[in-house]
């Protein structure tokens, strides 16, 4: 496994962890879970999110797609 598979696993766990807590806070009314307001966690999740989209398999992160997808479309 290689250092951006484990980037890519470490900042979905945090992003799906965060976005458990958020909804959960939400859910029961609470306004802080964690001893400061929920709203803060977005600071968390908003870049692990992003880190999680650029670390995917498969290219780019944003396109999502290898090289050579990209010049069987250009052949076309």
């Amino acid at each position: 496994m290689g250092n951006k598979d484990k980037i890519n696993k470490i900042s979905g766990i945090i992003s799906l962890s965060t976005l458990a807590v958020i909804l959960l806070g939400y859910i029961t009314g609470n306004d802080s879970l964690l001893g400061f307001p929920n709203a803060v966690i977005l600071y968390v999740l908003m870049p692990s999110a992003l880190i999680w989209f650029g670390t995917r398999k498969n290219g780019c992160g944003s396109c999502n797609q290898t090289y050579s997808i990209q010049e069987q479309d250009k052949n076309n």
